[in-house]
């Protein structure tokens, strides 16, 4: 909490609240709260609160832009192979070699790599819905230009997937600055997975959807498909999703309240935007917790993208299925895993709001039991020969991932550093880009030949990759806020109590209040008549600031609810400091 300002809470400050009415106290805090029962939102019944509707409004958006991302690994198969229609035999549109292709799907990640630690920046920087909302529009307007630049030239091609990584770099960690303004902490679990969910969401009905558009309407027309929804949801984001709570029109006067005070310092600092020089550039490159996130992310990424760039070439490669049926199957591991994050992230919070254990425990219980479980089905799957033992352990492995998504390191970046959290996954997701450039290209190396033999070697190698990431997470990782998360004061020397009132949705000091030159009735005993001249000894001079102080207080409450009659609702509240002269005739900043 801020120096110099008390809490408005009356449990905080027992005897200096009782000046509050009792309307603004019981506006502020429900009776939930002093009854001891915390964590609920007073929030209107009947209505879905503001933040979920931004998670929901979120998850639709990844879930488009992830139905993108899978696009070309469903098309690709028809535009690359011969295929029959009817009784005849309809030659591949274009004739590149496997390596042409793997070079085609990673091409989207050398510009992925490039805007993931600057669009966590921008993040910062800018309100963090705009950066979301533009990157998702950007990535749908280059999609729909895929058919054209393929027919041109696959280097046409290429170019256009730069972009688009590009673009689609941003998605991910403004995703988290929007979380950090509309997230509370013990409910980060669950919003996040709520969020997260229309990553693999988007995986599960992109994949079968994209199988069925290519099949019976052409692979051209799946591209112009995602691109329609993704300029949809662009306008419907931009119209309903706000920076913060306290900007936001259209939320409730509770809603926002509740928000920022559980945010409470992250909130009153985060109103100021962040530049170069004031992010810890050197803290954030040397903390052990960001590295485990670092590592963990990237070997999680691994098995990601090998799922899906590949998973459809892998099951027409082992196990000679169809281009629709391997994309109905080759879907259903992110179906399980869209079902395992909720849950999971909502038993994470429960866990926290319990105290059954500490946020760092259960971040690496989470991580543990999810990704040894992946590597071990993963294991198994590059020992069998099976196309149903083959989806059965791929969907049980995504499912166990879901305890890492929802609880894990994914949410760790939030616990460690909320206002830097953009920044943070965005490094983080640069780095696990490499994961997206190199697995194709490794995938394509070893299956030249194609057999089941040679994906099997690809997935004993992504099992050893996550063995060795749980391992560094276990020890490094931290759940507790990082002290250079906390922002360093302002190289412009402003005052921290010319801030934003936090406590109050929208107040502000009024320009006479902040800087202000006291009047000659504010130099009052508390009664009325002038002060006494200011005596020079010290100690006389604090036992009259005391009395001044004691009068001034015992003034009855006005009509209007104002605790004095020079004080409204637009001013902040200043703890009393009964050591300190305070007010007798003494110059002091509110």
């Amino acid at each position: 909490m801020a120096p110099n300002r008390i809490s408005l809470d009356p449990k905080d400050n027992e005897k200096d609240s009782s000046f509050l009415p009792a309307s603004w106290t019981n506006k502020l805090w429900s009776s939930s709260e002093t009854d001891g029962s915390t964590n609920f939102c007073p929030c209107p019944k009947g209505f879905m609160p503001k933040r979920y509707i931004v998670a929901v409004l979120a998850c639709i958006g990844f879930m488009i832009q992830y139905g993108i991302r899978t696009n070309l690994g469903i098309a690709v198969v028809d535009m690359v192979n011969n295929h029959t229609l009817g009784d005849l035999e309809v030659p591949a549109p274009f004739h590149w070699s496997q390596l042409t292709v793997g070079i085609i799907h990673g091409s989207f990640f050398w510009g992925f790599l490039l805007t993931k630690v600057l669009g966590g920046y921008l993040a910062v920087r800018f309100p963090a819905n705009r950066v979301f909302g533009a990157s998702v529009l950007c990535s749908a307007c280059l999609h729909m230009v895929v058919p054209v630049a393929a027919d041109l030239h696959y280097g046409v091609l290429i170019f256009v997937r730069i972009l688009q990584g590009l673009s689609e770099g941003m998605t991910f960690p403004s995703s988290y600055g929007v979380l950090s303004k509309w997230a509370p902490p013990l409910e980060r679990s669950r919003l996040t997975s709520i969020m997260v969910t229309g990553q693999y969401a988007g995986i599960l009905f992109g994949m079968p959807l994209s199988g069925v558009v290519t099949e019976y309407a052409g692979w051209p027309y799946a591209f112009y498909m995602y691109g329609a929804f993704g300029i949809t949801w662009s306008v419907i984001w931009a119209l309903c999703v706000w920076e913060s709570p306290s900007k936001d029109p259209t939320v409730s006067e509770e809603e926002c309240l509740f928000i920022e005070k559980s945010l409470g310092e992250f909130y009153q600092s985060s109103n100021q935007q962040s530049t170069a020089q004031e992010t810890p550039w050197r803290d954030i490159l040397t903390s052990p917790p960001v590295y485990a996130i670092l590592i963990t992310d990237t070997a999680f990424k691994w098995t990601l993208y090998l799922l899906l760039t590949n998973s459809p070439s892998y099951y027409m490669q082992a196990f000679d299925m169809q281009v629709e049926a391997s994309g109905l199957i080759t879907g259903m591991p992110f179906l399980f895993l869209a079902l395992c994050l909720p849950i999971a992230g909502s038993v994470g919070d429960w866990m926290r709001t319990k105290e059954v254990m500490s946020t760092t425990n259960v971040r690496r219980l989470f991580n543990t039991v999810g990704l040894s479980l992946q590597a071990l089905c993963f294991l198994i799957i590059g020992c069998t020969n099976s196309s149903v033992a083959s989806m059965t352990l791929l969907s049980i492995g995504m499912a166990s991932a879901g305890l890492t998504l929802s609880s894990g390191y994914n949410v760790n970046a939030l616990d460690i550093s909320p206002r830097y959290a953009s920044i943070i996954m965005g490094l983080s997701g640069a780095i696990a880009t490499l994961s997206g450039i190199l697995c194709p290209i490794v995938v394509g190396t070893i299956t030249v030949d194609k057999t089941a033999k040679q994906w099997g070697y690809v997935f004993i190698i992504s099992a050893v990759i996550l063995i060795i990431s749980v391992v560094f997470y276990f020890f490094l990782a931290s759940g507790e806020t990082q002290p250079w998360s906390n922002p360093k004061p302002r190289s412009d020397g402003a005052d921290d109590d010319d801030e934003e009132d936090v406590f109050v949705k929208k107040s502000k000091l009024p320009e006479w209040a902040k800087k202000p030159k006291m009047p000659d009735w504010f130099r009052t005993a508390g009664d009325g008549k002038p002060s006494s001249p200011e005596p020079q000894d010290e100690a006389a001079g604090k036992d009259a600031g005391r009395k001044a102080t004691d009068k001034l207080m015992a003034r009855s409450v006005v009509d209007d609810g104002s605790p004095i009659d020079w004080v409204d609702e637009s001013v902040n509240f200043v703890q009393i400091d009964p050591e300190n002269p305070y007010m007798y005739n003494t110059e002091r900043d509110f």
